[in-house]
């Protein structure tokens, strides 16, 4: 779960900054060395361009698919509420894997919610 919303985190921050005129390699950078940091931005970019290796790098194939990350979030939900926990970022991160998974996405890598964010604006 954490990782799911770290990567749509990352996703959300890496667009915000290239819609604003960023080169997503300097903003990567930038990131890397703020607070910011974290796995999804400094070992698995989701932007592709950025990093070499990398799912983003291949048209988003190979890695851990966004079925997987779907299910996943899925037990974290079931047990969120077994356990009355609330967890409202797993939720959103849960469904935003879910509509990728309905839109094609399902067996991409888990970081291609770049490009399906990148789609939702229209782009």
């Amino acid at each position: 779960m954490l990782l799911a919303i770290g990567m749509i985190g990352t996703s959300e921050t890496m667009n915000l900054g290239i819609r604003l005129g960023l080169d997503p390699k300097l903003l990567a950078k930038i990131l890397n060395m703020s607070s910011g940091r974290c796995w999804s931005s400094d070992t698995y970019n989701p932007v592709p361009g950025v990093m070499e290796g990398v799912p983003s790098a291949n048209n988003y194939l190979g890695g851990f698919g966004t079925q997987l990350m779907a299910k996943d979030l899925g037990l974290a939900q079931n047990t969120a509420t077994n356990t009355r926990t609330p967890v409202p970022l797993g939720s959103l991160a849960h469904q935003i894997y879910r509509m990728m998974c309905a839109r094609g996405y399902a067996n991409k890598d888990f970081s291609s919610v770049f490009q399906f964010l990148r789609e939702e604006e229209g782009q």
